[in-house]
């Protein structure tokens, strides 16, 4: 087809598509079923009428399918994906999308071999092709209907993982129906290689997401930027993983677009990340107009209609094959690994959403043409396409209905009641300054205010006082999360800080409890960012080449503890202001909502009064370059809105970029938190160690290497191996036997010291060691006093010395 017949008809038919859209919003039908119901009718147009032929010519084709509209669709809704709801519901969606996919396709080809007596290397191809989802249409649904976000994440979790699954054991199969061959030794190798291919793919995906998260962050790349290497993301992952590596170019896409989302898109500021949002939207309309339309335009209703038994036997096979997995697996999971309760509506929903789109028909076509049987797999295949678009699709949303999942809870009523007053105040404002200008008159004001007081009309219900609070709590974690995501904006927050924040305001927002103060958590499980650096801790502390690294990591610890308070008394003053502000909440309830962040703000500021009273040197230095570097960020955000706005032009926004920068570059770096002590003195103090000469204590002291533990850090495990003595310049620990934390052997503060015969040889510790306040000790070990007693005869003799003393005592 020439390049100029081809953009017409590129053109042509998303100009049909956009009609269609514009004819949906005021029908029944659901936009994607409307596309296949045009395409079905311009196909049948192009093979009756030869000036339409050239529609015939422009067919869907695997390539096309799987390597210009897959990755594209698959990348967009990976990257909208909120990816801690999809880990928490990970089991159920593996299962899903690889156990009972598996499963589904062996029911469908086992059905059709014993019904339709295929082949039954033909009938499994057919069941791997067909499992695959495509619920396109159903999540459209889904966010108009307001359904359960957790069955919104079940069901796009399932259908974006099931789709690698099935293309993977489909060319499993495919290689056996040629061959027409399978022994024992063929099932552990089928096997193997499908996790390899499965695996492999979400390592690729997400190497290469990371890296390109991590270089655009480090280029300080903008918006453009983003918009541009996502695409380029989704395709290059795509094509590196299947043509590379060899692994799964689906699950490639998905690894790789999560990791953007989480590492790369969330770190620009939110209207920048609302830009790329659309922007892949705008690329999914586009191809799934595109998929569905040509997905009529390949139907042929005469050819389906030959093979219309073959069609509705397979219909029926996959509805069951479907529904064994669904209400067999679903909750045999939830209830073996006792994850939240999936509820039969949402089953039904589940079930009857599985629809099959556009990746069925790129598989099928991929069968080679002259292997037998293809076409009978072929119209079978369209014909459950045509079936799962026209019917399932069309009838979802009544389902949805009869199931009651359109009805508002009572705390959408309440959410309801807000909206509607607030709504009504902002149409009174709008119609008073109308009246205050003199624009309408006093009788017109009234005869609107009555017609809009209807529009917002609610009959009330029953007050309930449970429901209304939890609604003022929702709406003080919603202004939580807008001012922590503006403090991330202005470069209030390092990027780990904030992820961490947010984190446990999403936590909050599900438990809607506002009571997340690290002194009220004794009860809730530590969030993924504490449970690794408690790990990363415990693994490096006692390693002597990790001092460095740990003296510095111990350092950003410090620094981010009080970036959190400090956030967390800015994020807890803007909700009180906000809330104060809302006259549509019960007073009384307001009120507790704003007392308990009063309180919380309290503790908070007294837990930075105590650091700046303990440490009030790097206090000082903190705040004073903290808030210096903030200003001068917040000043960029501001002129790069003015000249994106056109207030100032792009040579004078340059010049005060410039300044800006040279002023954040020569900001002072922050020192050490510790005191400046006198280590070698400290060291003297060690009876070990104690009446060797100043001199020899200085050369000591330069192999010591300060490091800072926080609240709550263990400093050394029992049971655990080590060689290092540890001496304590400013702090507080407490020294217990494991399981018995709460019954103190000793606590430790400045000057004190343990650890001290790890020194003479390696120590199993005898007992665990916790900072109870922010704690920096000297850590001074084996393997540097060993080196330096060669060349000191003083420290040599007073280690053998104490050596054979010891020796003596135990014999």
């Amino acid at each position: 087809m020439p390049m100029s017949e081809l953009i017409l008809v590129v053109m042509g038919l998303l100009s049909v598509a956009m009609i269609a859209a514009a004819i949906c919003k005021n029908i029944p039908i659901p936009y994607t079923v409307f596309l296949v119901i045009l395409g079905i009718i311009l196909g049948s147009i192009a093979r009756h009428n030869h000036e339409f032929e050239v529609l015939l010519e422009f067919q869907l084709t695997p390539d096309l399918v799987l390597f210009l509209f897959l990755p594209a669709l698959i990348f967009e809704s990976a990257i909208n994906m909120d990816a801690r709801l999809l880990m928490k519901d990970i089991i159920p969606v593996l299962v899903l999308a690889i156990p009972a996919m598996l499963i589904s396709a062996g029911l469908i080809g086992v059905g059709l071999w014993v019904i339709q007596d295929f082949n039954i290397f033909h009938a499994l191809l057919f069941g791997a092709l067909i499992s695959a989802t495509d619920p396109v249409a159903v999540i459209a649904l889904f966010k108009e209907l307001g359904a359960p976000h957790r069955l919104t994440i079940l069901v796009e979790g399932e259908s974006l993982l099931n789709d690698a699954t099935a293309i993977v054991f489909f060319n499993i199969i495919l290689g056996l129906a040629i061959t027409e061959h399978f022994g024992a030794s063929d099932a552990g190798h089928a096997v193997l290689e499908f996790f390899r291919v499965f695996v492999g793919g979400l390592f690729v995906g997400a190497i290469i997401g990371i890296v390109l998260s991590e270089l655009l962050y480090r280029i300080r790349a903008g918006v453009n930027s983003y918009m541009i290497m996502s695409i380029v993301l989704a395709y290059s992952s795509f094509a590196i993983a299947e043509h590379i590596f060899h692994v799964s170019g689906v699950m490639a896409v998905v690894s790789a677009a999560v990791a953007l989302g989480i590492l790369g898109v969330s770190r620009i500021p939110q209207n920048e990340r609302e830009t790329v949002d659309e922007t892949w939207d705008v690329i999914a309309l586009v191809c799934n107009s595109l998929l569905f339309l040509l997905v009529g335009v390949s139907l042929d209703l005469a050819k389906l209609y030959s093979h219309l038994d073959s069609i509705l036997v397979a219909i029926v096979l996959v509805l069951l094959a479907r529904a064994a997995g669904i209400y067999s697996m679903v909750p045999a999971t939830t209830k073996l690994f006792k994850l939240p309760h999936v509820s039969m509506g949402e089953r039904h929903i589940m079930w009857w959403g599985g629809l099959k789109g556009g990746l069925a028909i790129a598989i099928v076509l991929s069968i080679p043409v002259d292997m037998p049987g293809r076409e009978s797999i072929l119209y079978i295949t369209l014909g459950v396409v045509l079936f799962s678009l026209l019917v399932n699709a069309s009838t979802i949303r009544p389902l949805m209905k009869k199931l009651g999942f359109d009805k508002f809870t009572n705390e959408e009523v309440a959410e309801l009641k807000h909206g509607l007053i607030q709504s009504q105040q902002y149409a009174e404002n709008i119609l008073g300054s109308f009246h205050d200008a003199d624009l309408i008159s006093r009788s017109t004001l009234q005869l609107i205010q009555k017609k809009t007081q209807q529009v917002f009309n609610l009959e009330e219900g029953a007050s309930n006082s449970a429901v209304e609070k939890r609604h003022v709590y929702i709406t003080a974690l919603r202004i939580e999360m807008q001012e922590l995501k503006y403090l991330y904006d202005i470069g209030f927050l390092q990027y780990y800080t904030y992820l961490n924040i947010k984190n446990s305001l999403i936590s909050d927002r599900e438990s809607l409890s506002v009571e997340k103060d690290e002194e009220d958590n004794k009860d809730v499980k530590p969030n993924p960012f504490v449970r690794l650096e408690t790990a990363l801790i415990r693994q490096l502390r006692e390693h002597d080449w990790a001092a460095g690294f740990m003296a510095r990591y111990q350092y950003l610890r410090f620094s981010q503890s009080l970036q959190r308070d400090i956030a967390g008394i800015l994020i807890c003053e803007k909700v009180i202001e906000q809330l104060k502000t809302i006259d549509d909440f019960e007073e009384n309830v307001k009120q507790e909502v704003i007392d308990k962040y009063k309180k919380l703000s309290t503790r908070r500021k007294s837990r930075l009064e105590k650091v700046a009273a303990d440490f009030p040197e790097f206090y000082l230095r903190f705040e004073t370059r903290l808030f210096a570097k903030v200003a001068l960020v917040a000043a960029e955000y501001f002129i790069e809105e003015a000249e994106h706005d056109g207030e100032i032009g792009s040579k004078v926004f340059t010049n005060i970029e410039r300044r800006i920068h040279e002023a954040i570059n020569a900001l002072q770096p922050i020192s050490d938190p510790a005191p400046k002590l006198k280590p070698h003195e400290l060291i003297g103090m060690v009876p070990l160690l104690n009446g060797l000469s100043n001199d020899l204590l200085e050369r000591i002291s330069k192999h010591a290497k300060a490091m800072t533990f926080l609240a709550g850090d263990l400093v050394i495990g029992e049971g655990e191996k080590g060689d290092s003595l540890y001496i304590i310049t400013h702090g507080l620990v407490s020294v217990f036997k494991n399981s018995h934390e709460d019954e103190p052997i000793a606590e430790f503060r400045d000057g004190d010291f343990f650890g001290e015969m790890a020194l003479l040889e390696a120590q199993v510790r005898t007992a665990n060691v916790k900072a109870l306040k922010p704690t920096t000790l000297l850590r001074l070990t084996r393997k540097d006093v060993l080196s330096l007693a060669e060349n000191e005869t003083e420290l040599k003799e007073r280690l053998e010395q104490i050596s054979s003393a010891r020796k003596s005592i135990e014999s």
